[in-house]
């Protein structure tokens, strides 16, 4: 049984990511999943990147450092998405 997550709970994007990829799993069934791990990445990843450009304002350079990536590749994965 899930657990309600407040918001600005330490774990709620862990837990929440959690729960979401047994959903998934649950509805694949005896199904095993190809890349999983790919998938997950590519399906946070724009959202990811949305939410950070927003946050700072299209400020790659924060954007970049809020990530922890270096700015060449916050472009690179802004251009691989279009948000560029």
């Amino acid at each position: 049984m899930n657990t309600p997550v407040t918001p600005f709970s330490k774990e709620s994007l862990a837990e929440t990511t959690e729960d979401a990829v047994e959903d998934y799993l649950k509805l694949l069934g005896d199904q095993d999943s190809m890349n999983l791990y790919r998938q997950v990445i590519d399906e946070v990843e724009l959202p990811l990147l949305r939410a950070i450009m927003k946050h700072t304002r299209g400020n790659q350079s924060r954007a970049a450092n809020c990530l922890g990536v270096n700015r060449a590749t916050l472009r690179s994965k802004l251009k691989r998405h279009g948000l560029l």
